[in-house]
């Protein structure tokens, strides 16, 4: 069984979560896939068709420039009310998709830690879903509305600082610590029975005592995720340039080439997209290892375990 509630430092924060995928990461993977699974390929449908549509656009409007933007804005005005109603569609099965994403590795974890260890099924992550959905909605509005307006204000005011260099350094600190306020928050929130902003409170409460170690694993596991999607995408990219520049003098080969690039650029969106949801759930576990370590820092929760298992022996 994996330990959740054990004190970490910086690498421990690391190197802990590959190896809570290691020893659970079968389980894990299932369940995330289960749950999410079929919203996700719809999800790749979708973007694929709706890249498809706006590279060809930005295509055919390079070769014919004002015909196909005179086309496009009449085609708007025509079909508004539609465009409307899919756009509202799209928000919030992008919403679901994202509460679901966010969701499923705070509840995974509590059920680990109730049952230590995997010996659960997929429908229990499910039910503690639906149970703790009105919560989960409340988090994401709260979040929206009442953070996320602090937040821009912050990054504007880092923004300007940059132009006397101090803001850029506090910037990059900025980002990854404003993730792991708002996830540890989130974990806070649906395992305990507290109100969003004590959530938030004791959110900060954790970033402020072990600062460094937290907001640098994040950064770490960050830029890790950003290394592996550039990886993922950097080779149909690089088809679809070659193809574009191996055919430049032929105009019927470009025409294929131009074809070509389109596929290969949106095949690239596409994935990018679906990678950044998976590849998401390496920095929810890191920040979960940070939230039972804490724990573990307060409460003492392994060492009361140990002594009360003793006391039964």
């Amino acid at each position: 069984m994996f330990e959740l509630f054990k004190r970490r430092e910086f690498g421990d924060y690391i190197s802990d979560t590959f190896q809570f995928f290691r020893q659970t990461g079968k389980h894990y993977l299932k369940t995330y896939f289960t749950i999410s699974g079929a919203m996700l390929l719809l999800l790749v449908v979708a973007s694929y068709f709706l890249f498809q549509v706006y590279f060809d656009f930005t295509l055919n409007t390079g070769r014919d420039g004002n015909a196909n933007a005179d086309y496009l804005q009449g085609y708007l005005l025509d079909n508004i009310a539609v465009i409307i109603l899919v756009a509202v569609f799209l928000f919030l099965f992008i919403i679901l998709l994202s509460m679901l994403n966010y969701s499923i590795p705070v509840l995974y974890m509590d059920l680990y830690d109730q049952n230590k260890g995997s010996g659960f099924e997929v429908r229990e992550v499910l039910q503690n879903f639906r149970k703790k959905f009105g919560k989960i909605l409340l988090f994401f509005l709260g979040t929206v509305f009442l953070i996320t307006p602090i937040l821009f204000v912050v990054f504007a005011l880092l923004v300007l600082l940059c132009f006397i260099l101090i803001g850029i350094p506090m910037l990059l600190l900025a980002i990854p610590t404003a993730f792991s306020w708002i996830i540890l928050s989130f974990f806070e929130y649906l395992n305990n029975d507290k109100g969003l902003f004590e959530a938030y409170g004791d959110g900060f409460y954790h970033i402020k005592n072990q600062y460094f170690p937290i907001v640098g694993s994040a950064m770490v596991m960050y830029i890790m995720i950003q290394v592996s999607m550039t990886v993922f995408t950097f080779i149909p990219y690089m088809f679809g340039v070659a193809s574009v520049f191996t055919t430049i003098e032929n105009p019927q080969a470009n025409a294929d080439g131009l074809s070509t690039m389109k596929i290969m650029m949106t095949v690239v969106m596409v994935i990018s997209m679906l990678a950044s949801f998976i590849l998401n759930n390496l920095l929810m576990v890191n920040q979960g290892l940070v939230y039972y370590s804490r724990r573990e820092f307060d409460e003492n929760i392994s060492s009361n375990d140990s002594i009360d298992s003793i006391g039964l022996e």
